[in-house]
């Protein structure tokens, strides 16, 4: 939301923000945005909602609804909590009936339970506000290994939407294919804050690769680094650094030097703020930039690495086929083989893919004052009479 609420606040005359998670960090938000806590105090009660929601006639009927996609504990549980934290919205909105009343939009961030709580409010307050959603990758895709069996009330939630802004084409073609075409199904890209400046390339035999990710299974995080030092040892010639932003399960192996070549240096940067991997970009050697992720929407951090001009090797899953291509880099199969990895990083850093090229896909396409301005202008062709919006 940090690059988008700057440009959504111009189109609005106040927005009123309700994360339902908190911790003690909060960012700068422009002055007709207010960030409203109270939700989550609401929200964090899980354990004793979700033991009153077990006995409901919700949860009962939610059951009876899906038994048919119900193929176990697993599947019963998210369906418990699903319905649960529906309950958080609905009671915790229910209580703020003036202000759904008179906002012109209700604007949920995920494509999750969020959205079945308010088209479910909607049906009994029938307050006159529009429900639009965004839908990225966890919320749209289906029976993966890192996402849900199924997603409760998907075909309720795609009829009663407003609208709904898939990031990607990939997104919006899924929904489409298992759900049916509807109208109310748009693509709005994100994008980051272009800061103007080009990452340098390495000098005299160097080469500089970042990566940025937590440390997760499905990031294969461990597969960049078996990959890089595979590269390194098929180039002893050269002087090669590996920067990783992020941590997370697994930092302790990431950090194990065992079996890295004396030409290979491994600089982890652990968990940090944005600001730390934008002036790294400015002001550091940056030749290549990888995400080799199993599942994807479209990753900001690529969005982020070519607003600098920096090429990338990146896996086809989601839709990162649609911002890594020959002009940007080198798209790898979803599941590439090491081989297959480390000639893409011969490939991509030989052909010595002019930063400027790359800076214009971005500009073109990922580029936030524009994508964010476009989508601002949607969602005010959905004002009513004061420009005000409410966004959870």
């Amino acid at each position: 939301m940090e690059s988008e609420i700057t440009v959504l606040a111009k189109f609005f005359d106040r927005i009123t923000i309700f994360p339902y998670e908190v911790s003690g960090y909060c960012r700068k938000v422009p002055n007709n945005v207010v960030v409203d806590i109270s939700f989550s105090e609401c929200y964090k009660k899980k354990k004793s909602r979700a033991i009153k929601t077990l006995f409901s006639v919700e949860f009962i009927k939610a059951i009876l609804d899906h038994k048919k996609l119900l193929k176990g504990a697993k599947d019963l549980n998210m369906l418990l909590k699903f319905i649960s934290n529906t309950q958080a919205y609905k009671k915790f909105f229910k209580g703020k009936m003036e202000l759904l009343q008179n906002a012109d939009l209700v604007y949920t961030y995920w494509f999750n339970e969020s959205t079945y709580a308010f088209l479910q409010l909607k049906e009994t307050i029938n307050f006159k506000a529009s429900i639009i959603s965004r839908a990225h990758r966890f919320d749209i895709y289906e029976n993966l290994a890192t996402t849900r069996s199924f997603w409760p009330y998907r075909k309720y939630c795609l009829d009663q939407v407003g609208a709904l802004f898939s990031i990607s084409e990939d997104g919006k073609e899924y929904l489409e294919a298992n759900y049916g075409n509807h109208s109310n199904i748009n693509v709005a890209r994100l994008g980051v804050c272009d800061r103007d400046k080009i990452a340098m390339r390495s000098q005299n035999s160097e080469i500089s690769i970042v990566s940025v990710s937590r440390i997760a299974l499905m990031k294969r995080v461990d597969f960049i680094k078996a990959a890089i030092v595979q590269y390194a040892f098929e180039q002893p010639e050269l002087k090669v650094k590996w920067t990783h932003f992020g941590d997370g399960q697994g930092w302790e192996e990431l950090k194990n030097t065992q079996g890295i070549p004396k030409n290979l240096t491994l600089a982890l940067k652990g968990n940090v703020k944005n600001e730390e991997i934008y002036a790294h970009y400015a002001e550091c050697p940056v030749d290549l930039f990888v995400n080799l992720s199993s599942s994807e929407g479209i990753p900001v951090s690529i969005m982020e690495a070519i607003s600098f001009g920096i090429p990338v090797v990146a896996t086809k899953v989601g839709g990162t086929g649609e911002i890594v291509s020959n002009i940007t880099g080198k798209l790898l199969g979803a599941n590439p083989s090491l081989s297959e990895v480390v000639e893409a990083f011969h490939e991509v850093l030989g052909r010595n893919i002019p930063a400027s090229q790359v800076k214009n896909f971005f500009d073109t396409y990922y580029n936030a004052a524009i994508n964010y301005s476009s989508f601002s202008k949607e969602l005010s062709k959905f004002n009513r009479t004061e420009k005000e919006l409410q966004l959870s």
